[in-house]
């Protein structure tokens, strides 16, 4: 049975709901009540109170040449900023976001699989605070990506394959206890579906799947309802698509991760040709008609296919976003040939649209992000 909200519970979504709006698309109030269907009164107290706070101003009046002019409403850079984190099993991003979504800095290195959780974090938090200085308005905390399995409520890392020494490492705490501020953990491919929402025109309002294509296999989905999105905590690479395949390190047989990640096709790319050591060498080998880059392609398609229709198949997809290695060549070579299989294997007829993520620097954004909607629920 759907639970009645309290009228307290529904002030917060409606506010929420009239923030995402903004966000999104720096709408006027009247915008606002006719998307949400809330009063004008009830909009006009919820932007009233957020200028009030700060956290949202007004922008420019519309051309309209009949009656008055709409005021478009944006969110204030100046409110704050956050620190967007990324940590990958190749490397770390580290950037400082304002409170309208601006990437106001930037950085990344590469480490190493070996070392130690503390020496990395060490080291972030250095460059953390040669990035912050001289940055304007109120800090509002962390906002850090990582890849899954991770316990959100606990802010920590599970068992994360390729990720050894970072099994049951309190992440979270670790950031909380150095700067004393709002930290937020969250699975890498959560964080970019939520970005997608927010920065993404091409998504707003739609279903749809995100998958990130690099040394794993990362995924989550979205759903719409009434201008209220629930975001669908899924692990589809450690979904089983071969029963007597090899055993993942995560425990299960045959996990997604193992065949469709883009690691895993350049290993078996490289398996028949040793000089294949990267995507961009596996895709540009597929262009001259390499034998072994071409196989490895189309190995990648069939199994990252199998992955796609697997998600269709249980949730309303209208759209699959892809980020991460994949976007190399995406287009060109996996677009056209993945849109048919799945097609032709899914139980639901309809045509997935597919597509690149049109968000640029994801990985910083969609970190931030975390700590930017914090504001607005």
């Amino acid at each position: 049975m759907k639970r009645t909200l309290n009228a307290a519970e529904m002030k917060l979504r409606n506010r929420a709901a009239a923030l995402k709006l903004i966000r999104q698309t720096n709408c006027s109030r009247a915008q606002i009540s006719r998307i949400t269907g809330l009063t004008r009164a009830a909009v006009s107290f919820i932007v009233d109170e957020c200028i009030g706070e700060g956290m949202i101003e007004e922008g420019e009046k519309s051309g309209s040449l009949i009656g008055r002019k709409a005021v478009g409403l944006r969110m204030n850079p100046h409110y704050g900023w956050a620190v967007g984190l990324n940590i990958s099993r190749r490397a770390y991003t580290i950037g400082i976001v304002d409170f309208s979504g601006r990437i106001l800095r930037e950085y990344r290195k590469e480490i190493l699989q070996d070392m130690q959780p503390e020496t990395v974090l060490m080291e972030i938090c250095s460059h953390i605070e040669e990035m912050k200085g001289n940055v304007s308005g109120r800090f509002l905390g962390i906002g850090i990506t990582m890849p899954g399995p991770l316990d959100r409520r606990r802010g920590i890392l599970l068992r994360v394959p390729n990720m050894p020494l970072w099994e049951n490492f309190a992440v979270r705490e670790y950031f909380e206890n150095v700067y004393r501020c709002d930290v937020c953990l969250n699975n890498n491919s959560n964080a970019a579906a939520k970005a997608e929402e927010i920065y993404n025109p091409d998504v707003q309002g739609k279903n749809f799947l995100e998958l990130i294509v690099d040394s794993g296999l990362g995924s989550s989905i979205i759903l719409n309802t009434d201008n209220y999105s629930e975001n669908f905590d899924c692990e589809l690479g450690h979904c089983c698509v071969d029963v007597n395949g090899e055993t993942c390190s995560c425990g299960n047989v045959g996990c997604a991760e193992m065949y469709a990640s883009a690691s895993a096709a350049v290993k078996f790319a490289r398996a028949e040709d040793p000089s294949v050591n990267s995507w961009k060498d596996m895709i540009d080998g597929c262009r001259r008609g390499n034998p072994a880059c071409i196989k490895a392609v189309e190995r990648e398609q069939f199994y990252l296919s199998r992955v796609i229709i697997n998600a269709v198949n249980c949730f309303p997809i209208e759209s699959v976003l892809f980020a991460g290695d994949i976007v190399y060549g995406f287009e060109e070579i996996f677009a056209p040939a993945l849109q048919k299989m799945v097609y032709e294997g899914a139980i639901k007829k309809n045509k997935i649209a597919m597509s690149v993520s049109a968000i640029k620097k994801t990985a910083v954004l969609s970190a931030a992000n975390l700590i930017l909607e914090g504001r607005f629920n």
